[in-house]
């Protein structure tokens, strides 16, 4: 049983948005062990979202801790991750090739092997879900597309780096017998659409800002997944019909609240 309903659990990459979402859902129920490269009061005192409605972290108060890790520095990784009943990590670097792998494959790799090394069984890892490339391999024109569709990098440094990633966690989980959760997101907005007139700028793959935290709470309180690598598309239910949530409640129990109902119904239709 790898179900988690309380404990010690740290987050890589807390200073980041999904990061922030994370700790403000898990905050009441564990004990958070909060790593970024950069210092919170850093964060904070920039007071730069990444996007209208993106969450900022927040000066975590006793017994939870902020810690300055590096992912990809093994012996700063692992000193992070002792005494730990779960990892989660969050950490991307997007634009720039060295910096990018060493943080999106690397420090995935880095993780890991940290997990496997303190006993942790349980470990939720986060990544990208590219739907539009420009190349003929990508689900741009498929519906009904299942969380377990392969990813389709192509040649984009982001998406790259990140799939690769993706394997080596699989790898582990599948060699180590290990309870490996992997969220996919594409996009993100503010619950009540923000500053958008009509549902014209909705990605058929998006979730509200809100909804991001809540999944990471009922992936640590889940039973063991059926398989050592469970990958789920975190995305609400949109009219598209190319993607959806249906694997996540099955699986977790998690349904999004937000379906951008103001950018898509016609006056209350």
């Amino acid at each position: 049983m790898t179900v988690i309903d309380t404990g010690n659990v740290c987050i890589y990459g807390a200073g980041g948005p999904v990061g922030a979402a994370a700790q403000k859902a898990l905050t009441n129920d564990y004990t958070l062990r909060l790593t970024d490269i950069r210092d919170v009061r850093e964060v904070v005192a920039e007071g730069k979202p990444q996007s209208a409605g993106a969450p900022l972290p927040s000066i975590p108060d006793a017994p939870h801790e902020w810690r300055t890790v590096d992912v990809s520095d093994y012996d700063q990784v692992l000193a992070s991750a002792d005494g730990m009943d779960a990892l989660i990590n969050v950490s991307v670097l997007r634009h720039d090739l060295v910096p990018a792998f060493r943080v999106n494959t690397v420090g995935a790799y880095n993780v890991m092997k940290a997990a496997v090394a303190c006993g942790i069984k349980k470990v939720i890892h986060t990544g990208p879900r590219h739907t539009r490339l420009g190349f003929e391999g990508d689900y741009w024109p498929d519906f009904d597309i299942p969380d377990e569709a392969p990813l389709h990098p192509g040649a984009d440094l982001y998406a790259l780096t990140k799939c690769l990633g993706g394997e080596i966690v699989r790898t582990f989980a599948e060699r180590h017998d290990l309870d490996v959760i992997t969220f996919l997101y594409c996009a993100f907005r503010p619950a009540d659409g923000g500053d958008s007139a009509d549902g014209s700028g909705v990605h058929p793959f998006s979730i509200s800002w809100e909804d991001t935290g809540e999944p990471f709470a009922h992936a640590l309180r889940a039973d063991r997944m059926p398989n050592n690598y469970e990958v789920f598309d975190i995305t609400t239910d949109l009219p598209h019909g190319k993607f959806g949530a249906s694997k996540a409640e099955r699986l977790l129990g998690w349904k999004p609240k937000d379906r951008f109902d103001r950018l898509i119904k016609h006056h209350g239709v």
